[in-house]
C-alpha cells in the first residue's frame, strides 16, 4: 500500500473542477472565449487558447461543445441575450411612458454591462470576419428584428401629431447610429466615451421629438 498516495490531502480546486455544474463549466468556456476573441480575433481563437484561458482540459470544451463552431454560435446565443435583457428590462417598465420607453430602450445600448471595450471588439469581430459574417445573422438576426419592432412601435406612438412619420426609418436611424458610435467607440475609446455616445443618441431623440424631450437626459430617465 503506498501510504504516501493514500495519506495526500487532495487538491480543493481539483475536487472544484470535477464537480462543478454543466452551466458553470458552459458559462466559463463562454468567458474564456470572449476574452479570446477580444484579444485575437476570431481565426485566433482556437479551442486550445480558449481551455487554455478557462483553466480547464480540452476534454472539457470538446464533451460541452464538440466543436469551435459550437463554441462561437454559443457566445453570439449569449451576447445577444445579454443585449436583449438590456433593453427589453427597460421596455417592460410599466412606470414610464411611451416617451420614456423610447429614450431608455435607445441608450441602453451604452449599458455599462454591454458597452465595453471587450465586448464591443468582439461584436466587431463578427461584423468583421467575412465567414462569420452569415453566422453572424443566423444567431442575432431574431434578436435585431424583436429590438426593431419595439423601436418601429414606439417612434409610432410619440410621432409628431398631423405628420407623415416614418417610424421603420427613424428606427433605423437610430441603429444606425448606435452602431456607428460603437464602431468609433472601439477605434477612439478616448473621445468616444459612454457619456459622449449618449449625448449623441439624445441628440437625435430631441431633434426628432422636441415635444418629449426637451434636454438631454439620463440613461435611466
Amino acid at each position: 500500500m503506498n501510504i504516501r498516495a493514500e495519506t495526500k490531502p487532495r487538491s480543493k480546486n481539483k475536487v472544484k473542477r470535477r464537480t462543478a455544474p454543466k452551466e458553470v463549466r458552459r458559462s466559463q468556456l463562454i468567458e474564456a472565449t470572449i476574452d479570446c476573441i477580444a484579444e485575437r480575433g476570431i481565426t485566433g481563437t482556437t479551442m486550445a487558447a480558449v481551455t487554455g484561458r478557462a483553466g480547464l482540459s480540452m476534454g472539457i470544451v470538446s464533451l460541452h461543445f464538440e466543436s469551435k463552431d459550437n463554441l462561437l454560435k454559443a457566445t453570439l446565443t449569449h451576447l445577444s441575450q445579454e443585449v436583449r435583457s438590456t433593453w427589453a428590462d427597460k421596455h417592460s417598465d410599466e412606470t414610464m411612458t411611451s416617451a420614456q420607453k423610447l429614450w431608455a430602450v435607445a441608450m441602453s445600448s451604452f449599458d455599462p454591462h454591454i458597452f465595453n471595450p471587450k465586448k464591443v471588439a468582439v461584436w466587431f469581430a463578427f461584423f468583421g470576419d467575412a465567414r462569420y459574417r452569415a453566422f453572424y445573422r443566423q444567431i442575432v438576426e431574431s434578436f435585431d428584428d424583436e429590438r426593431g419592432d419595439v423601436l418601429a412601435a414606439l417612434c409610432e406612438s410619440v410621432a409628431p401629431e398631423g405628420q407623415d412619420f416614418d417610424a421603420v426609418g427613424m428606427t433605423d436611424m437610430i441603429e444606425s447610429l448606435g452602431d456607428g458610435l460603437w464602431l468609433n467607440a472601439l477605434l477612439y475609446p478616448e473621445t468616444f466615451t459612454r457619456e459622449y455616445c449618449m449625448e449623441q443618441m439624445g441628440a437625435l431623440l430631441i431633434a426628432e421629438f422636441p415635444k418629449h424631450y426637451g434636454r438631454p437626459q439620463g440613461a435611466d430617465a
